[in-house]
């Protein structure tokens, strides 16, 4: 519902809705890592606070992205970078971690290729917003994957290396005279509350993350760019029979996509079953 959120703040510049929840993501994220694994949690080595902000960096551009979008009533373009995103996974996943791609994989990314080569030529414009999203969020979840810390320590650091280039650019646009707090006491509140709203969410999906089966994740990943997409309509942006096609051939990528990972988990569990089978007689 993050999109809805954001739209409260048309009018703003991006810029400033971002540096905003940069800073007030810090404290946020600071009293959940306490609560959930504690001080011990924020100590990280070298290696790791140079991971964090190359993770750092990446989320903050996707956010830039995310919330420049929004305000500039591209929601559904956002939900199509969303619906990728799990695909470039499985293409990460060939590349960095050697994992073979099944046929199925492999035509499921074809069909995801074919939505982006119609939304350029049909629609007519290059989908570079959604393929901003999907592989700045991809790479996040990599150099996330690398990293060996607790879901919200690790969010403490990123913000926190974020922290100032932030509070530069509100300076910077203090002295443009753009008031900081959006001009008025409710803007101020909804910006404080963007912290939480950042936050949490991303510290519950990396804990869930560890926590759920591969083929579950990849089909609660299509909940949220549903919701977008949704929002998107709801707010009467444009939704032509090219974008049609568009969305028809990533949902049909996602399905296949999703049958696949379904079909070798069968398979797994019952390689697994056999092996548990003792002879008898």
């Amino acid at each position: 519902m993050l999109p809805a959120f954001l739209k409260l703040f048309d009018g703003l510049p991006a810029i400033l809705v971002v540096a905003q929840r940069v800073v007030w993501t810090v404290p946020a994220a600071l009293i959940l890592a306490l609560l959930i694994n504690g001080v011990r949690s924020l100590k990280i080595s070298r290696r790791t606070l140079g991971l964090l902000a190359v993770s750092g960096v990446l989320i903050g551009t996707n956010w830039l992205v995310y919330v420049w979008a929004v305000g500039q009533a591209r929601i559904v373009e956002t939900s199509l970078g969303y619906f990728i995103n799990p695909l470039i996974n499985v293409a990460i996943g060939m590349l960095f971690f050697r994992e073979k791609m099944s046929l199925i994989q492999i035509s499921a990314l074809g069909l995801a290729l074919a939505g982006v080569l119609n939304q350029t030529l049909l629609v007519g414009a290059f989908p570079w917003v959604a393929l901003a999203l999907a592989g700045t969020f991809a790479a996040y979840g990599l150099v996330r994957k690398l990293t060996d810390v607790a879901p919200a320590a690790g969010m403490v650091w990123e913000s926190g290396l974020l922290l100032l280039p932030a509070l530069a650019c509100m300076w910077w646009l203090a002295g443009q005279g753009q008031p900081l707090g959006g001009g008025s006491w409710e803007l101020t509140v909804l910006l404080m509350l963007a912290g939480p709203a950042t936050a949490i969410p991303l510290i519950l999906f990396a804990g869930g993350a560890r926590q759920l089966p591969f083929a579950t994740l990849g089909l609660l990943q299509y909940v949220a760019p549903t919701l977008q997409f949704a929002t998107g309509i709801y707010f009467g942006e444009a939704f032509t029979p090219a974008h049609a096609v568009t969305f028809t051939l990533i949902w049909l990528g996602l399905a296949l996509y999703s049958w696949g990972s379904f079909r070798a988990l069968a398979a797994a569990r019952t390689a697994v079953a056999g092996t548990k089978e003792t002879p008898t007689g």
